[in-house]
């Protein structure tokens, strides 16, 4: 038997709901993978091919085709159901120069757009420190951090609070711009 509800309860519970959601959101994507600029939910760019990202999160919601220096090279999103918990998408790019040779189907870069809040200022400094560089991103005038011996590039929301992006890309040699 329940009793009668009581006012402004049932925004409570939405309340905390919401914070269990992203609190389970973020706990998965630190198990996804290691939380390290190199790797990204069992991503590594450089490293993983497209077989590898299909095992790991099956086919993408789209699929195209772009031309970039010349070749043409694929790209993979996966949006709305088909992103990892947290994220409103993943764009996974393809082909990259390894060892003298380009490789079409290695992972150049991982491009997470995660919801808002998912991944805070303080999520970010525990994860990765502090930043090579900091920066404004110049189309947007939003912060940015750069982590170039790690590969990773985060751009923040307006206030600085939360990443609205992060690149993880090979790394870089330390030093320089």
């Amino acid at each position: 038997m329940t009793g009668p509800r009581r006012p402004g309860s049932r925004g409570a519970w939405r309340r905390s709901l919401a914070a269990a959601r992203l609190a389970l959101a973020v706990g998965a994507l630190a198990v996804a993978g290691d939380v390290g600029a190199e790797s990204w939910g069992g991503l590594t760019p450089g490293e993983t091919t497209r077989a590898g990202v299909e095992t790991l999160f099956g086919r993408p919601s789209r699929e195209r085709a772009l031309v970039e220096e010349g070749r043409t090279v694929p790209e993979w999103t996966y949006a709305a159901e088909r992103a990892p918990q947290g994220l409103e998408r993943m764009v996974v790019s393809f082909g990259l120069q390894v060892g003298g040779r380009f490789a079409p189907d290695v992972v150049r870069a991982v491009t997470l757009y995660p919801k808002p809040r998912v991944f805070s200022l303080r999520a970010i400094a525990g994860g990765w420190g502090s930043p090579d560089t900091i920066g404004t991103e110049e189309a947007t005038g939003r912060p940015s951090f750069h982590y170039r011996t790690l590969g990773l590039l985060i751009i923040l929301d307006r206030t600085g609070a939360w990443a609205e992006l992060l690149l993880f890309g090979p790394r870089q040699p330390g030093g320089g711009s």
